[in-house]
């Protein structure tokens, strides 16, 4: 009977460092991949107006993540758009964004796998 634990029932801080390591990693390979898509001329205008689409659809959202996310991706495909005025600019913006989630990602997910250690070894984070 003692090895029966009650479940928690919002997600704990650990699984949210790993959740969101994981997905800023997803986030900046994708977004580094758009970068390189956003060079070829017609591909880069539906990917930019597709995306831009999609990003209005999440700001009408009823969640914060909904609007966050929705936000991204028209800053995302605004940036895809101006390729078309300013193409070095943008995409340098676009490297340098996805860059950036990358490594948030590796440090978050670095923190979750330290916490992780932490709690098999006995010790609470």
């Amino acid at each position: 009977m003692s090895d029966h634990y009650p479940v928690e029932q919002k997600p704990n801080e650990l699984a949210e460092r790993g959740t969101k390591g994981v997905m800023a990693v997803i986030g900046g390979a994708s977004l580094l991949v758009v970068n390189s898509l956003l060079s070829i001329p017609v591909v880069g205008w539906v990917l930019s107006a597709g995306m831009v689409g999609l990003g209005l659809t999440g700001l009408f959202g009823k969640t914060k993540t909904d609007k966050v996310s929705g936000t991204v991706l028209t800053a995302a495909g605004v940036l895809g758009g101006a390729t078309l005025l300013l193409p070095h600019l943008t995409h340098n913006l676009l490297g340098l964004g996805g860059l950036g989630l990358i490594i948030y990602g590796v440090v978050h997910f670095g923190s979750f796998v330290s916490g992780l250690r932490k709690k098999k070894n006995g010790k609470r984070s």
